[in-house]
C-alpha cells in the first residue's frame, strides 16, 4: 500500500491528500476519545473506551480540546500565508501568537507551561508597548520559562506537530525541520521536546506520502549521541504498553505512549475494516494510558491517521467531533484540502 514520494513537481496525489487529512482527523478524534479520561488512572482492559464525554473537564461527547484547537491554528495560519504556506514566515508566526492567545483567554484546558509561556508573552508584549502578543513575544517568553524551569519539557508542542509538517510535504527535509522546529520553538524549546517533534513530524510525513508508519525516519536530524538516546527510548516503547508510561505529559513519556499503541496494533493491514479496526485499537490503547490521555490519544492518532486516511476513523465518531471554534469535521477536512490545493498533482481528481 506503499506509494513513492513525489516530487514538486509532481504533486500530490489523492491518497496522499487523503493521508494528509487522515492525520488531522485521526489526531482530533484521539483528542476526543482520551478528553474524558484525562488525570485518571489507567483504564482496565475490561472497560470499554468509547467517546462519552465528561471527565474532570465536562467535555461534550465528540469535543476535541486544546490539542486540536492549537493546532487549528497552525494550519489556518499557514493557509493565510503565501509562498507556499511557509511557517517560517513572521507573519504566519505571528498569527499563530495572536490566535492563541485570543484562544487562550477562554478556553478550560490548557497545558501548564504553554500557558505560563503565553501569561509571559502577553505581559513581554505590554511592557513593549503592543497589547496582543506576537511571536516574537511568545519565543522570549519559551526561553525565559525554560530557563526559569530547565528540566520542564512538556508535549504540549508534540500533540500539533502533525499541522505544522503539513506545508512542507514537498519541501526538502532541511525546510521541513525548520518548520516544525520553528513552530514548536514558539512554546517549547527543551532539547527532548524539539527532538520529539522533529522525530514524529519527520514520521507523519512520511505516512502521508507512502502510507508507511516508520518513528525512526527523523533520526538522521539528530546529533550521535541523541540519535542513541532516542533509538533506546524508540525501543524501550516497542516493548511496553502505553499504560507503562506513566509520566505522559513529560514529551518523551507521551512520545512512547503513543508509538507503543501503534506498535502494539501490528503492521498497517490492507482493506477498509482491517484498518478502521487498526485505527480504533491503537486509539483505545492510548486512551487507556491514563492521565494526559488527550493528548497521548491524538499523537496516536496523527500518525497512525496519517497512514490510514479519514475514513479509517469509524463514522460514528467522525459524525460526533467538533470543538473550539466551532468547527465540524467538515471544516478540519476543508482546511486540509486548501492547504494542500497549491500541490494537487496535474491530471488527478478525488476517487
Amino acid at each position: 500500500m506503499t506509494n513513492a514520494a513525489p516530487t514538486l513537481a509532481q504533486g500530490l496525489d489523492p491518497a496522499q491528500r487523503r493521508r494528509a487529512a487522515g492525520s488531522v482527523i485521526a489526531a482530533a478524534t484521539g483528542d476526543a476519545l482520551g478528553a474524558p479520561y484525562e488525570f485518571q488512572s489507567p483504564v482496565v482492559d475490561s472497560e470499554d473506551i468509547d467517546m462519552i464525554g465528561g471527565g474532570v473537564l465536562g467535555w461534550q461527547p465528540g469535543e476535541w480540546t486544546d490539542d486540536t484547537s492549537m493546532a487549528i491554528v497552525v494550519l489556518e495560519a499557514a493557509l493565510s500565508t503565501s509562498n507556499r504556506h511557509d511557517l517560517r514566515v513572521e507573519s504566519a508566526q505571528d498569527q499563530i501568537a495572536r490566535e492563541w492567545y485570543s484562544w487562550s483567554l477562554g478556553t478550560p484546558d490548557i497545558g501548564t507551561l504553554t500557558s505560563q509561556v503565553i501569561r509571559r508573552a502577553a505581559d513581554g508584549a505590554r511592557a513593549a508597548g503592543h497589547y496582543i502578543p506576537r511571536a516574537a513575544d511568545f519565543r522570549a517568553a519559551a526561553i525565559s520559562a525554560h530557563d526559569d524551569l530547565p528540566a520542564t519539557a512538556g508535549n504540549g508542542s508534540l500533540m500539533r506537530t502533525h499541522a505544522a509538517v503539513l506545508p512542507y510535504l514537498l519541501a526538502s527535509d532541511d525546510d521541513a525541520a525548520e518548520g516544525i522546529d520553528a513552530v514548536c520553538r514558539l512554546t517549547h524549546v527543551h532539547q527532548d521536546t524539539t527532538e520529539a517533534c522533529m522525530l514524529w513530524g519527520f514520521a507523519v510525513r512520511h505516512a502521508i506520502l507512502t502510507g508507511e508508519v516508520d518513528v525512526r525516519r527523523g533520526l538522521p536530524r539528530l546529533s550521535e549521541d541523541r540519535r542513541q538516546l532516542w533509538i533506546e527510548r524508540i525501543e524501550e516503547a516497542e516493548q511496553a504498553t502505553p499504560a507503562l508510561f506513566r509520566r505522559n505529559g513529560w514529551v518523551v513519556g507521551a512520545f512512547q505512549a503513543a508509538w507503543s499503541a501503534i506498535t502494539r496494533v501490528g503492521p498497517i493491514p490492507e482493506g477498509k475494516f482491517a484498518q478502521r479496526d487498526t485505527l480504533v485499537a491503537a486509539l483505545e490503547a492510548a486512551a487507556r494510558a491514563g492521565y494526559d490521555t488527550d493528548t497521548v490519544a491524538c499523537i496516536t492518532g496523527a500518525l497512525i491517521g496519517a497512514a490510514l486516511g479519514p475514513k479509517s476513523v469509524p463514522p460514528e465518531w467522525r459524525r460526533m467531533l467538533f470543538g473550539w471554534p466551532g468547527y465540524e469535521v467538515d471544516e478540519l477536512m476543508g482546511l486540509v484540502e486548501r492547504l494542500l490545493e497549491p500541490w494537487v498533482a496535474s491530471g488527478t481528481k478525488e476517487g
